[in-house]
């Protein structure tokens, strides 16, 4: 009978397959250690963090919940830092943007109380996701430039990475696209250094929307397919859900709709899967469309009006406009 590891051995092994990004051993590891990871605020965040790396938002949103009281109590205020930046990713994926905003400014508040500038940088990254979803531009513009140059001070290589990817977002959203792809590009160099190839596919599937823009759907299809078998072999379901919606699109912009059908159905059911609101959202936006193309006018409206009321519920106002406006013509036209 092999010997269960010691607390210590437990905690090294987690910090080792982290530092690797083997999120999915991380999580089946503390998944059979369950009483370790309630009572030890290291291990507690660390299989909140494996579940969020991994397409599971529900489950790291309810487990912060179940733990953070413990994490409090034990007084390592690192951890309860960290905790309270991953509740807040993780409502930030369902649909909870309120509470998601004011767990950040929990974070941020004992991050500037504790001098851990990397966390009030991630806090601050995170609060710029955030209003650029609910439309916010300037001000999502105004948090990144915050976040990146204590990342660029700290050397955090996925920091940079994340908010390049995030800010090449919002200048893609105003028109700005070659200053957006400069910025996926860094982010995809950033990604390198840091060894997080997920996070690189990310930014390709940014490269391939920017492709999108400039009317190029053969290179936005090719981008975005690698990049959702990049993401899918890193196990992140989400953001495949992402790759698949941008090639979806690109099938429709090049006229093959049963091609766009395909990757576009995958899509919305991964969406739906992994709980994850925006991503579901565009994707069923992005399926309306190719329904539409396809002469698929009840499928188009059925999954438009799904589309608003998710945008409705994430407060995305240019977004649930934009979709209210093209249901109603839909209706108009029937």
């Amino acid at each position: 009978m092999i010997a269960a590891p010691s607390s210590d051995d437990l905690q090294a092994l987690v910090r080792q397959l982290s530092a690797a990004g083997a999120w999915a051993d991380v999580r089946s590891l503390l998944g059979s250690h369950g009483g370790e990871a309630r009572s030890q605020p290291e291990l507690a965040t660390a299989w909140a963090e494996s579940h969020l790396r991994t397409g599971n938002p529900r489950d790291a949103h309810g487990w912060l919940n179940e733990t953070l009281t413990t994490i409090e109590r034990s007084g390592d205020r690192a951890q309860l830092r960290r905790a309270l930046n991953l509740l807040g990713v993780a409502s930030t994926e369902l649909g909870a943007l309120d509470d998601a905003e004011a767990t950040f400014d929990r974070a941020a508040q004992l991050g500037w109380t504790d001098g851990d500038e990397l966390l009030v940088a991630r806090a601050t990254n995170n609060l710029a996701a955030i209003a650029h979803v609910r439309g916010r531009h300037d001000v999502a513009l105004a948090l990144y430039a915050l976040a990146l140059p204590v990342y660029q001070r700290l050397g955090s290589a996925r920091g940079l990475a994340e908010s390049y990817h995030n800010l090449a977002i919002t200048l893609r959203e105003q028109g700005h696209l070659d200053r957006a792809d400069e910025c996926e590009q860094r982010a995809i160099e950033y990604a390198r250094d840091a060894a997080t190839p997920a996070l690189a596919a990310m930014a390709r599937v940014g490269r391939a929307e920017i492709h999108l823009r400039r009317d190029d759907a053969l290179m936005a299809e090719a981008t975005a397919r690698v990049a959702a078998q990049e993401l899918a072999q890193a196990g992140d379901p989400i953001r495949e859900a992402d790759a698949l919606r941008v090639a979806g699109i690109a099938c429709v912009r090049r006229g093959d709709i049963s091609a766009a059908r395909l990757s576009l159905d995958r899509a919305v059911s991964l969406g739906r899967a992994h709980g994850h609101m925006l991503i579901q959202a565009e994707c069923l936006r992005a399926r309306a469309d190719a329904a539409a193309a396809g002469g698929d006018t009840r499928g188009a409206r059925a999954d438009l009006q799904e589309a608003v009321e998710l945008f409705t519920r994430l407060g995305a106002a240019e977004a649930r406009e934009e979709a209210e406006g093209r249901l109603k013509a839909m209706r108009n036209e029937a």
